[in-house]
């Protein structure tokens, strides 16, 4: 797929998501897979199957990879709002645990639930296989367009 100019559209954005495959390496490690969105809605969803490989002692998945899910989700929930014009770093974070998450197939939702002008604040929910909600999230994001971006690269060296 040819990367196209930002902001991208709707259609865009599922094709980038169901016919590129997973680059980020804690991506692959955690089994994400794209399920839907809507950006109209502002909300994303994805699927994600953590092995024993991210388990504490416990046999439970450790609770910074279950946040790094969230937050993964609902970041993707606000660069979707934004047209994957750039980048939405988390700010601040809380999550709250509900029950254990144990390793199999998950199922997370990030939406939008305000967007200023560079701020988004979102909120995040894990499920299990059986719809039970095991985890919860809200964050603050901040929104660099690609433009921004550039410009610090370059100011950095890099």
């Amino acid at each position: 797929m040819k990367y196209p100019t930002p902001p991208w559209d709707e259609a865009t954005i599922r094709r980038f998501f169901t016919e590129v495959p997973t680059q980020l390496e804690y991506s692959k490690l955690l089994g994400f897979k794209f399920i839907d969105l809507n950006s109209e809605d502002m909300w994303f969803d994805a699927q994600w199957e953590p092995d024993l490989r991210v388990c504490s002692p416990t046999g439970a998945v450790q609770g910074g990879m279950v946040t790094a899910m969230l937050d993964d989700t609902m970041s993707l929930a606000a660069v979707t709002v934004a047209g994957f014009d750039g980048v939405v770093p988390t700010l601040e974070m809380k999550t709250s645990f509900i029950s254990p998450v144990w390793p199999g197939k998950l199922r997370c939702r990030g939406q939008v639930i305000k967007k200023g002008k560079q701020f988004f604040f979102t909120e995040g929910w894990l499920w299990d296989a059986d719809g039970k909600l095991l985890t919860k999230s809200s964050a603050t994001c901040f929104h660099k367009s690609h433009e921004e971006v550039k410009r610090i690269r370059k100011e950095r060296g890099l």
